[in-house]
């Protein structure tokens, strides 16, 4: 790795990049005790709750994930049979983006890239942390809510919470948790609390992380229809970018999906209305992003663009004209920069992504990115594999040959029915290289990495990969590609089971 590691507390931390004073620590522990709290509304809050900024002049923050939902499944993306008026209405009012990328198509690790700027083998979440405990997001970390806090901002989380699920989240700078510490208590059911946290801190600034659940599949790997939300399966088709057959047994779990996508819409609606009521729209950076691809076979876990593509829009309508929209390649690391920008903060050395906030508000037209780097160790289990993309090709190159395998569909007899169609090898061993022409094959179907006609263009890309993983100390640069696909079974298995 970059840095000698360390372990506490069961995680491991850089000593250089993640420093803490035993002075910090020690306050962080006390502050910790308080955010055990289940309820709204912890020790630590109501110990600064004078000592906020009020700095008209920064913005307020809202940072909105959505669990597993796919990079074109808004309307404003394009999709004509989901009801999505509000989202679609955050992006008339923005910025809404078109080449966005989540650096790792698996919860953990993009949520903890998300608020640390970095990749996940340079933060060490690689994986999901409540399986593999030791791969959690260190306490000594930076994070953006640390940084806000030290701005003056008050700051919150309500919803999911992935990157180190064990640890007090007082230890990752949020110094409000307004739902529950289980899981149990994160699904999101409308926007009480996020409005009561937002009236009350109308005159200060404030920064809120919302991660909603509502198209995660549940703890059986089932969806459900939302109340209120209906979708007819029969006038729903499959999503032609998922890459999977309009079947009776898909289209039912697609209208589930939208419903749940719908219902998460109205709670977003709920907030925005709370904003302009209170007069803190003008004044207010909304982002707004998935954290990977949709929960079906060859999309989430996967690093083709239906897996790792997010719907990225932003509102700033003090700074940001309305109704845009931009092309340029942008990761989700580069959102910590960005929002450090907006707000007049520095921007360390270890912070890997790039800020695009000049870009977003007119003063520059350079893309901060020629390339953007995706890569995946372990979802449940071991998928070795790192990705380059440009605004034409894409280039994949796997350490293993074991299967993605299909994840909570894997109890699904269409599932396994749907890996024996050509091109469905979530059960099959997995190549070394793959290489798509993005221009002529936008669904990454057809793999050239073997064709001699683009030799060079593979090497290009291979090369631009290379370079990547030695700037950021990759430890799987040189690595081996290796036969492991023996070592675990694809057969189906019963809900629940992993």
């Amino acid at each position: 790795m970059k840095n000698k590691m360390y372990k506490f507390a069961g995680v491991e931390s850089d000593q250089k990049s993640n420093k803490l004073s035993r002075r910090s620590f020690i306050n962080r522990s006390l502050a910790g005790a308080g955010a055990l709290t289940v309820g709204a509304s912890p020790i630590l809050a109501s110990c600064d709750s004078g000592n906020f900024s009020r700095d008209e002049k920064l913005p307020n923050i809202i940072l909105i994930t959505a669990d597993d939902l796919g990079w074109k499944d808004l309307g404003c993306y394009g999709n004509k049979q989901i009801k999505t008026p509000n989202l679609d209405r955050l992006a008339e009012g923005g910025v809404r983006f078109t080449n966005a990328f989540v650096v790792s198509s698996s919860c953990a690790p993009s949520r903890a890239s998300l608020i640390t700027g970095q990749y996940p083998h340079t933060n060490g979440v690689t994986a999901l942390t409540h399986i593999k405990k030791t791969r959690s997001l260190s306490p000594f970390a930076k994070t953006l809510p640390d940084l806000l806090k030290e701005r003056g901002y008050n700051t919150a989380l309500i919803g999911k919470w992935h990157p180190s699920p064990y640890i007090p989240v007082s230890f990752y700078g949020y110094q409000n948790r307004l739902s529950g510490l289980f899981p149990k208590s994160w699904k999101i059911e409308n926007a009480d609390k996020i409005n009561g946290y937002v009236e009350e801190n109308r005159d200060n600034r404030f920064f809120i992380e919302i991660n909603f659940m509502q198209n995660h599949r549940d703890d059986l790997g089932e969806f459900d229809f939302a109340e209120g939300f209906p979708y007819d399966p029969e006038k729903v088709t499959v999503p032609e970018y998922w890459t999977l057959p309009n079947w009776p047994e898909i289209r039912e779990e697609v209208a589930e999906f939208y419903s749940r996508t719908e219902q998460m819409d109205h709670i977003i609606g709920q907030m925005l209305d709370k904003l302009e009521e209170l007069g803190l729209e003008s004044n207010t950076l909304v982002v707004f992003m998935s954290d990977n691809g949709a929960p079906f076979p060859g999309n989430k876990m996967t690093l083709y663009d239906r897996g790792t593509g997010t719907p990225l829009i932003m509102r700033y309508p003090d700074k940001i004209k309305s109704g845009t929209v931009n092309e340029m390649l942008t990761n989700t690391i580069d959102i910590m920069p960005t929002v450090l920008d907006a707000v007049g903060l520095p921007i360390s050395e270890e912070i890997e992504g790039k800020s695009f906030y000049s870009q977003v508000t007119g003063t520059s037209t350079n893309e901060p990115n020629e390339a953007v780097y995706m890569e995946m160790t372990d979802h449940v289990f071991y998928i070795p594999t790192r990705a380059v993309r440009n605004k034409r090709w894409k280039y994949i190159r796997n350490y293993s040959d074991i299967a993605l395998g299909l994840d909570q569909n894997n109890h699904m007899e269409w599932a396994h029915r749907l890996c024996e169609l050509p091109n469905q090898p979530w059960k099959k061993p997995r190549v070394r290289q793959e290489l798509y022409d993005l221009q002529s094959d936008p669904h990454e179907q057809n793999n050239l990495a073997e064709d001699a006609q683009y030799a060079s263009v593979l090497t290009e890309m291979s090369g631009l990969l290379d370079r990547h993983m030695k700037q950021t100390a990759d430890p799987y640069l040189g690595a081996k590609f290796t036969s492991d696909y023996g070592s675990r079974s694809y057969e189906m298995s019963k809900p629940g089971e992993k």
